[in-house]
């Protein structure tokens, strides 16, 4: 449940964004009497069986089973926890979190401001995807040109908001200048360098074609330029790098972030996996060839944090590298990912000197996913790189080597099933028993302990930054929904009753005893229900959704209201009578209970009878309030 300040600011999220808005943002939906309907993603679905309720603001997909409000859709939608997702809802509906939390609060239009910042960056953005455009300049057609080259057409251009930066100095600051964002503010974005001498800001990108890079929102948040062969030659040594990533910023961290995952997501939910590549236009070939759940790390190796963003949407991570030299050592640092992340997660080395785009566009579609469907796990990957050309008889040196170097990177993982399973794969590879294999790990677990002991009292005030930015990160907190019996029986009649006159609720927490209810899922809710009784707020199903963060129960509660919607007033008998027959019937069944009770103990005589007579009383009670109705 939230505070009573958690609660005031989860209502004016909500009243302040429309959740036919937020899921047609990513869904095709349509109109379907009073709600809507689209596909839902998460199943595979041929005709539109998610129900979008725009009065109550909540969804359902009947066959799935699941639905809540707006906050589930974004937490299952973007894989993250509720206070993620209510700051997500929070940007869109330009509600600043900081002034109800104690955070700082920042002034729009300064470079501290997130809001300013990705409008900035939009701005940009959309600029250079029309400068691509622009038939005035030799330079833009010398770009398009270039993408032509490629084989990238006109609809993945358009798919991917591909555009160019012209050879200028001050283009994009001064559209920002014009636009009244400040220098501070194009430099805070990503969009301007501080000059390297004297004051004020100049472009970042200049004569590059450019690929925005969006956040799960599908909002771009940054920006990374290749050269253009052509214009690299007039600028000859000033021409800078082939790729320039955008730099980190509030916006925006490499580690965090992946090119075209807003494109990919539903695809690679749909197939279990996502293929990781290693620059933009192999992510644009990949998906130009109908290869979909691709995307691309942003010049940086893929990281925890990465792999932690794939597994709310995949269990299979395949990471596809070059064939070159700088691919294949790549591949030898993925290792403790795959030890350490709890992910299937496969490495794909190209045949020499072809990168995914290069190979796809000489081999095809069905000879590049054959490749990633044989892909070996990352352990597999490194045994066979380290044993290559190894004489397993005759090299001692060799084999020992290679068996320490596993060892090592299966010392930093934490025991289980997964690391007995690697051993026993160890085991059979280079033919050791499994028992002199653990002895040898754990010695080298040992060591590495020492070692860590050694630098903590050298520098015993240092924090590991890292490791406490893991933990506390959005990611790492993501809850794991998990199923709740559904509320059935006597139970759902009762809260079919409350939810349809919600006037009863306050009576009915006061009678309900929650022993009476038969499944965990009624309890959780009549729970609810009391603590929205104790902050004398309404008893009604949307107040329940405000409150609650449980999303397995917030489907139970759409469940329910949506039965109550379906049946309209089809049902012969009100509310409140089949309140109180529910209620006689809960008290019946505890009648009963307590007579058998009485039946198999061994109370003495007198404390007996009184029983029998307080049982009787009640049941008498109960057919006078009966007949009241």
């Amino acid at each position: 449940m939230s505070s009573p300040m958690d609660f005031d600011l989860k209502e004016r999220v909500r009243s302040a964004v429309d959740i036919v808005d937020i899921i047609g943002a990513t869904l095709e939906i349509h109109p379907q009497g009073r709600n809507f309907v689209t596909r839902c993603p998460w199943h595979n679905d041929h005709r539109p069986s998610m129900t979008i309720n725009q009065e109550r603001q909540s969804w359902k997909c009947w066959p799935c089973d699941i639905g809540g409000d707006v906050f589930s859709f974004v937490m299952r939608r973007d894989g993250v926890d509720f206070p993620t997702a209510m700051r997500t809802l929070a940007e869109v509906a330009g509600i600043q979190i900081e002034q109800y939390t104690g955070g700082k609060r920042t002034d729009p239009g300064s470079p501290d401001d997130r809001e300013t910042l990705l409008s900035a960056m939009k701005l940009v953005a959309d600029d250079y995807f029309h400068q691509l455009d622009d038939p005035k300049t030799d330079d833009a057609k010398l770009a398009r040109d270039y993408l032509a080259s490629r084989d990238i057409d006109d609809e993945n251009r358009k798919r991917f908001r591909i555009g160019f930066s012209p050879d200028s100095w001050d283009h994009a600051v001064n559209l920002l200048h014009r636009n009244k964002f400040s220098g501070e503010v194009a430099h805070a974005c990503g969009a301007a360098s501080a000059k390297l001498s004297g004051n004020g800001y100049v472009d970042m990108f200049r004569g590059r074609l450019m690929f925005p890079i969006h956040d799960l929102q599908d909002r771009p948040i940054a920006l990374g330029g290749r050269l253009i062969p052509e214009i690299a030659k007039r600028l000859g040594d000033k021409a800078g790098g082939k790729y320039i990533n955008g730099r980190e910023t509030k916006l925006f961290r490499k580690s965090h972030q992946l090119y075209g995952l807003q494109l990919a997501r539903d695809a690679i939910r749909r197939d279990g996996q996502v293929m990781v590549m290693e620059g933009y236009t192999d992510v644009v070939a990949a998906r130009k060839s109908g290869v979909e759940p691709v995307v691309a790390v942003l010049g940086t190796a893929l990281t925890t944090e990465h792999v932690k963003i794939l597994k709310r949407f995949a269990d299979r991570v395949v990471l596809v590298l070059d064939g070159d030299a700088a691919g294949k050592k790549r591949a030898d640092e993925v290792l403790e990912l795959f030890v350490g992340a709890e992910v299937d997660l496969r490495v794909l080395t190209l045949p020499e000197n072809s990168d995914p785009a290069d190979y796809i566009g000489a081999n095809g579609r069905q000879q590049f996913e054959s490749l990633v469907s044989s892909a070996p796990d990352a352990l597999d990957h490194k045994l066979t790189r380290l044993t290559e050309g190894i004489d397993f008889k005759n090299d001692t040196h060799a084999v020992t080597k290679s068996v320490d170097t596993m060892l090592g990177i299966l010392a930093k993982a934490p025991a289980g099933l997964r690391v007995d399973q690697m051993m026993l794969r160890l085991a059979d590879r280079f033919n050791f028993r499994v028992e002199r294999l653990e002895q040898r790990r754990t010695a080298l677990r040992d060591q590495a302990r020492d070692r860590a002991r050694r630098v903590r009292k050298i520098a015993p005030a240092e924090k590991d930054v890292d490791r406490q930015t893991v933990q506390e990160s959005p990611a790492a907190r993501r809850p794991v929904p998990q199923k709740l019996p559904p509320i059935t029986g006597l139970d759902l009649h009762l809260f079919e009753a409350l939810f349809e006159n919600p006037e009863l609720a306050a009576g009915a927490v006061e009678a309900i005893d929650p022993a009476w209810l038969s499944s965990v899922t009624a309890k959780m809710l009549l729970s609810a229900y009391q603590d929205l009784e104790l902050r004398g707020e309404t008893l009604d199903g949307d107040t329940l959704l405000s409150i609650i963060e449980n999303e397995p129960l917030k489907n139970a509660i759409v469940t329910i209201q949506s039965r109550v919607d379906a049946r309209g007033d089809k049902v012969s008998e009100t509310a409140a009578t089949r309140y109180a027959d529910v209620l006689m019937r809960y008290r019946e069944g505890d009648q009963n209970r307590a007579i058998a009770e009485v039946g198999s103990s061994m109370l003495a005589e007198n404390e007996e009878q009184e029983l029998l007579e307080k049982l009787f009383e009640e049941a008498k009670l109960r057919q006078q309030s009966k007949t009241k109705f």
